[in-house]
């Protein structure tokens, strides 16, 4: 094939971007005020390479380990908050929010009443 030439077949096609689990990671860690100790980084990596495997898409992961941030919780609870940030009901910020609407239908969320002496009369 000369230098001038397209290449043919498959090969003209574009590679998939691919994210890796050490970029993934390297993202998290820079998005930190203070770097995470080793063992917190090795975990969520672990979990991060996990749901790679499983085929979740790298922006879902990237929106669990912003929660994972937020909330600073265990490692592994990595899976549940990137589910969590999967079906995510609010698109405003991804977090669903509080009395944003029921979530089983018919239900409506307790709340303080207004007043609670009319309320709470025959109790107070």
């Amino acid at each position: 094939m000369d230098l001038g030439s397209s290449p043919s077949g498959s090969a003209s096609a574009p590679a998939p971007e691919s994210v890796s689990t050490q970029q993934l990671i390297g993202e998290y860690a820079a998005s930190c005020a203070h770097r995470p100790p080793n063992g917190v980084l090795g975990h969520l990596g672990r979990e991060v390479a996990k749901l790679l495997a499983e085929g979740i898409a790298p922006e879902h992961i990237r929106a669990g380990l912003a929660r994972h941030r937020v909330k600073g919780l265990h490692p592994s609870t990595l899976p549940s908050l990137v589910h969590e940030a999967m079906n995510a009901t609010s698109h405003t910020d991804g977090l669903a929010q509080p009395g944003s609407g029921p979530t089983v239908r018919g239900h409506r969320a307790w709340a303080n009443p207004s007043d609670p002496a009319v309320a709470y009369a025959e109790e107070l």
